[in-house]
């Protein structure tokens, strides 16, 4: 079961799904048929030197057209939402990172709010 667990490590499984195929309901127990050899913690060093955090993909601004009437207004709030989005995710955790995640959750009830006002054509 170790051999077997090792390598569907390496293979890229979750350690949930590693849980759920060898029958486990705590992660240590599954942990400890997991073997790590210096050639996986190589593999992992690379990895993570090729594969740094500041250089994942951001999310795309929603393309913003003028549109008119209530289309027009849910854009521009998914356009609010987005740069809030970007600008509270260069802050530390703390206050102000807190105060615009509770902004941005505000924005998602207008935005759904808004659309439900859409007249009918």
């Amino acid at each position: 079961m170790h051999t077997y667990a090792s390598e569907m490590t390496r293979s890229g499984i979750t350690l949930p799904a590693l849980m759920k195929l060898l029958g486990h309901s705590d992660p240590g127990m599954t942990m400890r048929y997991i073997e790590v050899a210096s050639n996986d913690l190589q593999r992992e060093f690379r990895l993570a030197r090729s594969q740094p955090r500041h250089l994942v993909p951001q999310p795309k601004a929603p393309v913003i057209t003028s549109r008119a009437g209530l289309d027009g207004v849910v854009d521009s709030l998914l356009f609010a939402q987005h740069a809030i989005e970007m600008f509270r995710r260069s802050l530390p955790h703390g206050p102000s990172r807190s105060c615009l995640d509770r902004l941005s959750n505000r924005l998602t009830k207008i935005l759904s709010a808004a659309r439900k006002l859409n007249p009918p054509e």
